[in-house]
């Protein structure tokens, strides 16, 4: 749609490209999750097992707003950079709290048969 936009139409395009991306951090945020339960709480090597799922993730959200730029009345590059930015503050808010949960979790957690000799 090419034409003048209302200002409307740019803070809804804001808006939502924001929710959409903070929608995308989340999703990114229980497959790392996932992982790290899955890989016995190993979280290096979920990351690292999770960063090209997580990057694909990133795409396809950028890639659906970039397809459907004809199909929505909103003004394409202001939603596609609060997409990115919901993508970017949403991946590290989400997985800043992870770490904080994985922290009180490991915290909580009783000694392990290697810690808890306390002697030779």
């Amino acid at each position: 749609m090419n034409g003048t936009y209302s200002v409307g139409q740019y803070v809804l395009g804001a808006v939502l490209g924001v929710v959409f991306g903070l929608i995308f951090g989340y999703i990114n945020m229980r497959i790392t999750k996932a992982a790290v339960k899955k890989n016995g709480g190993n979280g290096l090597s979920a990351v690292m097992a999770t960063n090209f799922v997580r990057s694909m993730m990133n795409v396809i959200a950028l890639a659906v707003v970039f397809f459907t730029r004809k199909l929505v009345p909103l003004p394409f590059t202001v939603t596609l950079l609060a997409t990115a930015t919901g993508l970017a503050v949403g991946n590290v808010f989400f997985v800043w709290r992870l770490t904080k949960q994985m922290q009180r979790d490991m915290a909580s957690a009783p000694p392990s048969g290697d810690d808890a000799g306390g002697g030779e």
